[in-house]
């Protein structure tokens, strides 16, 4: 049996304050963690249910049978219920069956609801909370799990206590996986945007990549190249091509800072050096025109039209 809090990576500083509140019974019973995927959110609510509904100790025995079975997969127990997305969104349905859950008597002791990604609340099942949130009955504790506030509705966002995660360092991730050093800086402290970068698809993406912007840098007729075009149809890919230009950009700029040591695409160090030619005015502009392109993408504009523009406003930039 374990205490699932001594497993979590980067964030004790937030534990310790969380768990320090529970124990002196101060008020704040929904809370709202946000901050990038994969850097330990979900671990932490689990953690924080085992040790609230802990018989023995306030912060977590991890030997009772209580804390045995928030331990066991699918964390089984009576008093946690986990709410994550059916489909696109959390619907009216899973919203009734948290207010069901909570119309139950407790068999003693706490009760934990975790929502994960809770910006995917559909309207309808957010409205249904809304009382519960602000007014959790005795003994109830809601952690709600999301990105950013930016996604979560106004009238939830006022109803809970927000803490902020921030990623990890690439020394926690090295602790947990194997991987090369460049792959550990370009994951921005997420475990789950390390194990994409090591997966095989994604490996050629990110080469396809560096043969695209090449081309971009290079090519007059950059627009006459079909191969670009053919993938950038799929939008949420061209988002992570963009995306790996944005890293290659700002190593540029490092690179002409002379902190070597920073570059996290080392792999890639003679595109880094050929785009350290480049004007810093130049790299800059490249960069929020990739941000500025990869929101457009992301709010469904056509992405050839969206890449069209990108490389003609690119032009004329020294």
């Amino acid at each position: 049996m374990a205490r699932l809090l001594d497993f979590v990576l980067g964030h004790q500083e937030i534990i310790g304050k969380m768990v320090d509140s529970f124990e002196a019974g101060k008020p704040g019973q929904t809370f709202l963690f946000v901050g990038p995927s994969g850097i330990g959110k979900k671990q932490t609510a689990i953690g924080l249910a085992q040790a609230l509904m802990c018989p023995q100790s306030p912060r977590g025995c991890g030997r009772c049978p209580s804390c045995f079975r928030v331990a066991q997969a699918g964390h089984s127990h009576e008093g946690l219920r986990m709410i994550a997305p059916s489909g696109a969104n959390i619907k009216i349905e899973q919203a009734k069956e948290i207010l069901e859950f909570l119309s139950l008597k407790s068999l003693g002791g706490n009760r934990v609801i975790i929502i994960d990604q809770a910006q995917l609340l559909n309207p309808q099942a957010a409205n249904s909370l809304l009382k519960t949130l602000e007014e959790p009955p005795d003994g109830t504790f809601f952690f709600l799990i999301a990105p950013s506030v930016a996604g979560i509705m106004p009238t939830i966002r006022s109803r809970s206590r927000i803490v902020q995660f921030k990623p990890l360092a690439m020394e926690d991730l090295g602790k947990r996986v194997k991987a090369p050093t460049w792959a550990l800086k370009s994951a921005g402290g997420s475990f789950e945007k390390l194990a994409q970068l090591q997966d095989g698809p994604e490996l050629e993406l990110r080469e396809k990549s560096v043969e695209i912007l090449k081309v971009f840098m290079k090519d007059k007729d950059f627009l006459l190249n079909e191969m670009w075009r053919a993938e950038f149809k799929d939008r949420q890919q061209g988002q992570r091509l963009l995306s790996y230009w944005v890293g290659y950009f700002r190593d540029a700029i490092v690179y002409q800072e002379g902190a070597k040591a920073q570059i996290a695409n080392l792999d890639q160090a003679e595109l880094i050096k050929t785009l350290a030619e480049q004007t810093r005015a130049k790299l800059l502009v490249l960069i929020q025109k990739a941000l500025q392109s990869e929101q457009a993408l992301g709010a469904n504009r056509d992405s050839q039209l969206v890449m069209e523009e990108y490389f003609i406003t690119s032009q004329d930039i020294v």
